[in-house]
């Protein structure tokens, strides 16, 4: 199977904006505000609000195919040793705008799904791509913070004095586990990996200060996955920079790769597994195909193929490549 090119799956957000647009998503004249590209998606749709949740195939034999079909048809050529995720691909990857703050919000641990089973494991990582100045991001609890004064601020202006604040810049890695309470603040741009999983609980949303229109608090369901995580809310979220290997979780492994001028994309050291490649700096290409910055092309397991049909770098490039993991551990 050659490499595949996917059209993204839009969301519009509250807290969104235009800024994807400068990372070649296509975001339709319409005046709305879109805060999420899902540049990777295959979700069910009895587990989102969103209507058609798979990306579909832009080009070639397969165009128009959802990821769904792909694996149902010849799972084995799209996910080789990975195990599918109930029938579909195992990875959701998003490129996010946050023109305002994001809602302060938490998802569900394994702990907490036996009383929650509506509810999917979500843990996810960030990958800053721009940062206005004195742009920060919400990760975990504060300093001494107790279990009754989360509990007490859930769902008001008091939780936000209780949150870890740190400041975002371009090129930092954040993971973000499950449990951990959390929020995109304003003028950040991220890309995102995570389970396959749309369970949010939002806890406090700055309707007041940001004259938004009201959605649903999740504040028991919320309360429920922060105090099973109190550990990791409590411990500070270091940034990852400076390193080729930038994650390894249970789910997904994360590595920034530097390539120079028309040098193809290495082989896998595993080549039993499917590979999500975006370009964060300058270029690839192959055949009459052309990815700039925030392009995402998704590389079937087996060699890269011949000369033809392997992405090359058209210009001196960084990539991240997103390698789904052997299982699907809590």
């Amino acid at each position: 199977m050659t490499p595949l090119l996917l059209d993204p799956v839009l969301v519009a957000k509250p807290w969104g904006g235009r800024r994807l647009a400068g990372l070649g998503v296509d975001l339709p004249a319409d005046g709305r505000t879109y805060g999420e590209a899902w540049v990777v998606a295959d979700l069910d749709p009895a587990d989102t609000v969103q209507p058609d949740p798979a990306s579909r195939v832009r080009s070639g034999p397969w165009a128009s195919r959802r990821l769904s079909d792909l694996v149902a048809e010849d799972r084995e050529s799209l996910l080789g040793d990975v195990p599918d995720h109930d029938g579909r691909f195992p990875l959701l990857v998003k490129l996010l705008d946050a023109r305002e703050h994001l809602s302060v919000q938490v998802h569900p641990p394994a702990a907490v799904l036996d009383d929650h089973p509506s509810a999917r494991l979500k843990t996810e990582s960030w990958v800053v791509l721009e940062a206005d100045p004195g742009a920060e991001l919400f990760l975990g609890l504060a300093d001494d913070v107790t279990h009754d004064q989360v509990r007490d601020a859930l769902g008001t202006p008091a939780l936000v004095d209780l949150l870890r604040r740190v400041p975002a810049h371009a090129g930092e890695v954040f993971h973000v586990p499950a449990g951990l309470v959390h929020a995109l603040g304003a003028g950040v741009v991220v890309a995102e990996v995570q389970t396959p999983s749309d369970t949010t609980w939002r806890l406090y949303d700055w309707v007041a200060e940001l004259d938004r229109p009201e959605r649903e608090l999740h504040l028991d369901a919320g309360w429920d996955a922060i105090a099973a995580a109190w550990e990791v809310n409590t411990t500070p979220v270091v940034p990852e920079t400076g390193r080729p290997r930038l994650l390894d979780t249970a789910h997904y492994v994360v590595d920034r790769l530097d390539l120079a001028t028309d040098q193809p994309l290495p082989e896998p050291d595993d080549d039993r597994r499917p590979r999500v490649v975006m370009v964060l700096e300058g270029g690839l290409g192959w055949g009459r195909e052309r990815l700039g910055p925030g392009g995402v092309v998704l590389v079937p397991p087996g060699p890269t193929g011949p000369h033809d049909s392997r992405p090359r770098a058209t210009t001196d490039t960084t990539v991240l490549v997103v390698v789904p993991g052997p299982g699907h551990r809590a």
